[in-house]
């Protein structure tokens, strides 16, 4: 199915899909958190570009399935739950009684002759299914030995080896992409730090020179002005006190 094929079927969103495929795809297929129906399909892209002049881009079907699966039993609710939930009943409905017909060789007799015949060929569909399956997982095998292994492995400028090896794979990709389009490099070194105390006597000076930009310098005039001003007031202030006694 197609990506938006698959978000309708499933009643949500183009890019709900987008965003769950490639959660699956940067997943540790080991120590990954994915609900039950999607760990099994963890670390590995599940999607295929055609050839075409769209180059549509399609979904392998067990992966559909799966994903189907998700949001009708454990995703939480959403608007369109009830959409994933009927389509999900259908297909087990639709799969299981395909499977009971071709296990036991039991055919209504209302079919027409023509569904007669596509049922009779339903174990050689099967066969020819699981071919086609092994034949897909061989070429993606083959797809991915042939990318160019620097594009796997490169390192952009700047990184420490080991610290490089520690990063999961999406943070990867997003230093690379920042590396190409910001020239990104990390730094490890620490001699042009600041010390804190520096940065606390700093700040602490460009206070004290804010203060006196706002205030101003007192002269010495005006401080014996001021003196002699408060002289005066504590003079009357005694004069008074005397009167009232």
């Amino acid at each position: 199915m197609t990506v938006t094929a698959l978000a309708n079927f499933c009643g949500t969103k183009q890019h709900a899909i987008t965003q769950l495929l490639n959660r699956i795809r940067d997943s540790n297929p080991i120590t990954n958190e994915l609900p039950e129906s999607l760990k099994s399909f963890a670390g590995k892209e599940w999607r295929l570009i055609t050839n075409d002049e769209q180059n549509s881009l399609f979904v392998l079907d067990e992966l559909c399935h799966a994903i189907l699966e998700y949001y009708a039993i454990d995703a939480r609710k959403y608007k369109g739950k009830q959409t994933a939930v009927n389509n999900y009943r259908m297909v087990a409905r639709a799969g299981l009684r395909v499977f009971i017909w071709s296990q036991t060789g039991y055919f209504p007799q209302t079919l027409s002759s023509e569904k007669m015949a596509l049922l009779e060929a339903i174990p050689r569909m099967q066969e020819a299914i699981a071919q086609l399956s092994s034949a897909n997982a061989k070429l993606q095998s083959q797809i991915q030995n042939l990318l160019p292994a620097s594009k796997a492995t490169y390192i952009p400028p700047g990184w420490d080896a080991e610290v490089w090896e520690e990063l999961p794979p999406q943070d990867k990709r997003h230093f690379r992409f920042l590396y190409r389009r910001r020239g990104f490099k990390p730094s490890y070194k620490t001699e042009d730090l600041v010390p804190i105390e520096a940065l606390t006597f700093q700040a602490k000076q460009k206070q004290k020179d804010e203060l006196k930009t706002v205030v101003g310098e007192i002269s010495t005039e005006e401080k014996e002005r001021l003196e002699a001003a408060k002289l005066e007031a504590l003079k009357q202030f005694r004069e008074e006190g005397e009167e009232n006694d």
